[in-house]
């Protein structure tokens, strides 16, 4: 439910967002941010120059638990016309409890993929999820 009420949350916002910047330049690109952790990770991912086109993205994930596991990060975006939801790449960090992989990366999708964008913070055994956390910016 909360979920549920953070998506709407997100849509009326990004509604809101997209009426507003019909009126501006593509030099007021929007920045923002997604961070979120679960029992064993932690992670942020920050948004900048973020259009639907394009975004710059600077971002750290940490392994909070001395549990065997790797922990990753990654972008998830979500195209508001279609609801297409992607699902980049993970940025891992495989060194155990108490270290941090930091990045800095972008996204430059061939069409308009990036209305909402968020980060996916994960627990992973071999290729399998153990446990995620999403938030959108």
């Amino acid at each position: 439910m909360g979920n549920t009420l953070k998506r709407l949350s997100v849509t009326s916002v990004a509604a809101v967002a997209i009426f507003a910047t019909t009126t501006v330049t593509n030099a007021s690109a929007a920045s923002g941010g997604a961070a979120c952790s679960v029992t064993g990770a932690s992670g942020s991912l920050t948004f900048t120059n973020w259009t639907a086109h394009h975004a710059d993205i600077s971002g750290w994930v940490k392994d909070t638990a001395a549990d065997g596991h790797h922990v990753a990060i990654r972008l998830v975006s979500i195209d508001g016309g279609t609801g297409w939801v992607t699902e980049w790449a993970w940025h891992s960090e495989y060194d155990g409890n108490g270290s941090t992989t930091s990045f800095s990366t972008y996204a430059s999708p061939s069409g308009d993929d990036l209305d909402y964008i968020g980060a996916q913070v994960a627990v992973i055994e071999g290729s399998t999820i153990v446990r995620s956390c999403t938030d959108y910016a």
